[in-house]
């Protein structure tokens, strides 16, 4: 079964079943159901009332940004009171054209569960998950360490998660949290997360959390395996390639996600990905993020909808562009060989 058939028919207290690895990705999910339309700011209700207030508002049924898609028909599914009377509050959400940060906190029981928004698909939200190649703390990661200071001193236990982005925010938010917060929190969820540089990684502040942490990718992942990560727990998904980063592809069973093996495609890609950000350094890396987007916004190339869509003419455009450096062009077509590899593996 799908997230939607698991809140369907899980219908447990937390008392009577404790919170599982599935309802992680239920929460860090729900975030992306643009939840200023629902509540404000300062207001505290359960998943319940969202649900009824969803109901009654003209919100669209169908949407291109698969994410906001994912949360509205996983909100619709919602039948079971465990997830009924969780309560949420301390929504936070920011953006600009090159900027993204949305955080919210669940209360369960004696539990806070602090989730943070993922990028959708808007090119915008994408150009800061590929600062993260040569810059840390990205403005994201600031504000998700800012939130987790901020609004959870008093609790006695946190559990910290996210999907795509948001996972990689929770996992450095823990990583730079001081050592009263860092004893709060029990568990740090990744939902296909990015994950870190090289530098980051080998830290003491990352080695000072890595037992806590679930990085949780599908067979087919991609977005997972951005960066270098550890402590993966690989899942069934019934999607290929970027489709399996949505969430509603994971399988499931009872309360836990079907164990798997990571396809020969991912590896490949995995591999790529690591020898391509080994050769070059950090500067380099800058200006290649900073000129491909550059092209990108020149072209109204707004979504990664487009990118899939319409991918020869977008490596065409790069390749033609007078805006960009040999070098980055270089960089730019190693990138699309490793892409061309797999896709070429996931067509067998």
């Amino acid at each position: 079964m799908t997230i939607n058939e698991y809140v369907k028919k899980y219908n447990y207290t937390f008392e009577e079943k404790p919170f599982n690895e599935v309802d992680n990705l239920v929460l860090s999910t729900i975030i992306y159901l643009n939840l200023h339309k629902y509540m404000s700011k300062d207001e505290k209700i359960t998943i319940g009332e969202l649900q009824k207030r969803y109901f009654k508002s003209n919100e669209p049924k169908t949407k291109q940004i698969f994410a906001n898609k994912c949360a509205c028909k996983l909100i619709e599914s919602i039948e079971t009171d465990r997830f009924k009377n969780i309560t949420l509050y301390n929504y936070v959400y920011e953006s600009d054209d090159y900027s993204q940060f949305g955080a919210l906190t669940y209360e369960i029981g004696n539990m806070l569960y602090i989730a943070y928004e993922g990028t959708d698909e808007l090119v915008s939200g994408w150009e800061e998950d590929f600062e993260m190649a040569y810059n840390f703390p990205v403005l994201a990661h600031k504000k998700a360490i800012d939130y987790l200071k901020k609004y959870t001193f008093k609790s006695k236990k946190i559990i910290l998660g996210g999907h795509s982005k948001g996972g990689n925010l929770a996992l450095v938010a823990a990583m730079q949290s001081n050592f009263i917060l860092k004893n709060k929190i029990m568990k740090i969820y990744s939902n296909d997360g990015q994950g870190l540089r090289k530098t980051e990684l080998e830290s003491n502040k990352y080695k000072s959390i890595e037992d806590k942490l679930v990085h949780i990718i599908p067979q087919n992942s991609i977005v997972g395996l951005l960066f270098r990560h550890k402590n993966d727990t690989v899942v069934k998904a019934n999607a290929v390639m970027l489709f399996s980063h949505i969430p509603s592809s994971w399988l499931i069973e009872d309360d836990h996600f079907i164990r798997d093996e990571l396809v020969t495609s991912s590896n490949i890609f995995d591999k790529g990905m690591i020898e391509w950000l080994d050769k070059y350094d950090y500067e380099q890396r800058k200006y290649f993020v900073k000129e491909v987007f550059s092209v990108f916004r020149e072209n109204g190339i707004t979504s990664t909808v487009q990118l899939r869509n319409n991918f020869k003419d977008v490596v065409n455009i790069i390749r033609s562009s007078g805006k960009i450096s040999d070098e980055v062009k270089d960089m730019f077509n190693e990138l699309i060989n490793i892409i061309n590899i797999v896709r070429k593996e996931n067509s067998k």
